[in-house]
């Protein structure tokens, strides 16, 4: 007996997520009979017990998770908790349209492998990408195979060759202003201060999310207009968004900036939403790109090791540095896309093309958007995948391309086989949130890493 139930998030666009699950299904149907399904979405903690009853008493060996929009890793770290049994995720391949991500069903299979493979369970996943031939021989071997998934090393380990005598990398310990707490079943932004205390001599200073709100809604409003009328001289649009909600968002900048300045913070990790959206009434992207123009690095989903490590980046770089989720894999066009809800730095786009716009989802001011400007990048990550710290890093180009998905995004190549290399990234339990910066900075994070007796990989 085969077990399946399906993941989602109801800010993204369920109708589309049915639409690709009633055809997932009938795929699955055919391959198998004896299917037990679980048919309600899973959306809520309410729901998700009721999956868990329905499982309870069945006879399921293995389980198909199908992965319909991106969700956090709550329910799925509980459900492997109690079901002990082989699993397979599906994701779904999106459209590079220049709109909304809809989905974003990629990033919660990275989230979730994450966090099970932090809990030691290995998982694998596949993507359907309309091709059904394919999409039903890869559910076939899952079903045929009578075995659990197993370790697989996938990362190359790599190390400088530089003696270090003395220190090769000056690097200045950073002071991490750490807004509001990581959101529930987000295993990928867990950290621990101790850690970053012993290993990067980082201070991690804690602020609640309500005095960055008091601190905001205090700025003068002649600040905020001057600030408006600044941005609007790089940024597009900016009189075409709701202007009250705009003069929030630029008001958020000026708290972010305040309690930079006041406190000394070298970078943020912010909790981003909901309560941005909800409590305060305006996105955090916006201000946070501009943060991210001043190399004062600002990580979604108050990520500490995500803004540690593009801290490391503008360090190492002197150049912007940014956050990203990895959404799409295209095994012909030999590609992945890089992309954040609209917090990257104007600099990294091409001349002329940043406009304003709101966010997908929740529909309020201020994000940029654009696509990457080409050239080369480095990719890194301060990474705790499978609960050991370690430096993950690798070179990458990015392509001339339009955006794929609004916000800020980029088509990046990764040389041969790049959709191989983003598939055993996520199977060796890498976060979803991996930072870059333009220029060639690999050497630089190899000695950090050599220095730091941090354990340096590569793909």
């Amino acid at each position: 007996m085969i077990g399946c139930f399906s993941l989602a998030r109801e800010t993204f666009d369920i109708k589309f997520a049915k639409k690709k699950l009633i055809k997932t299904k009938k795929i699955i149907k055919k391959l198998n009979k004896n299917i037990s399904f679980f048919d309600d979405l899973i959306t809520n903690d309410e729901i998700g017990q009721s999956a868990l009853k329905h499982f309870e008493n069945s006879k399921c060996t293995k389980f198909i998770v199908i992965q319909s929009t991106f969700t956090d890793a709550k329910f799925i770290s509980s459900f492997v908790k109690k079901f002990k049994k082989p699993i397979l995720f599906i994701s779904f391949k999106e459209k590079r349209s220049g709109g909304r991500l809809r989905l974003n069903s990629l990033c919660g299979v990275n989230l979730g492998l994450h966090a099970l493979i932090k809990n030691k369970f290995y998982s694998n996943f596949i993507i359907y990408s309309n091709d059904e031939n394919s999409f039903s021989r890869e559910i076939l071997k899952f079903i045929k195979n009578h075995k659990f998934f197993t370790k697989t090393n996938y990362l190359e380990k790599i190390t400088s060759s530089k003696k270090i005598n003395k220190k090769l990398i000056e690097y200045r310990n950073p002071k991490i202003g750490l807004i509001g707490e990581r959101p529930d079943g987000f295993d990928t932004c867990d950290f621990s201060s101790e850690e970053l205390k012993s290993k990067f001599n980082a201070k991690i200073a804690k602020i609640n999310l309500q005095s960055l709100f008091n601190i905001s809604s205090k700025v003068d409003k002649k600040k905020i207009s001057i600030t408006k009328k600044n941005i609007s001289k790089n940024l597009k649009n900016t009189n075409q968004v709701n202007q009250k909600e705009l003069n929030k968002s630029i008001s958020l900048f000026h708290g972010l900036e305040n309690i930079q300045k006041k406190q000394s913070i070298d970078a943020f990790a912010v909790r981003c939403w909901p309560e941005m959206f909800t409590e305060y009434g305006c996105a955090s992207c916006g201000p946070m790109a501009m943060m991210n123009e001043n190399k004062i690095s600002s990580a979604c989903e108050a990520d500490v090791l995500g803004s540690l490590t593009c801290n490391i980046l503008n360090q190492l770089n002197n150049k912007p540095a940014l956050l990203v989720d990895i959404v799409d894999v295209d095994e012909k066009d030999n590609t992945t896309v890089f992309w954040h809800c609209g917090l990257a730095p104007i600099s990294m786009a091409e001349k002329n093309t940043p406009s304003a716009t709101v966010h997908s989802n929740r529909k309020k001011p201020l994000l940029h958007n654009f696509a990457f400007k080409s050239g080369d990048i480095t990719i890194f990550r301060v990474s705790k995948s499978e609960n050991k710290l370690k430096f993950i890093v690798m070179n990458g180009k990015v392509l001339k391309r339009k955006n794929s998905f609004s916000g800020t995004s980029g088509v990046i190549s990764l040389g041969k086989n790049t959709h191989k290399k983003i598939k055993n990234l996520f199977l060796s339990g890498l976060e979803h949130h991996v930072g870059f910066t333009y220029g060639n900075v690999l050497e630089d994070i190899k000695i950090l890493g050599k220095q730091l007796k941090i354990p340096t990989y590569t793909i």
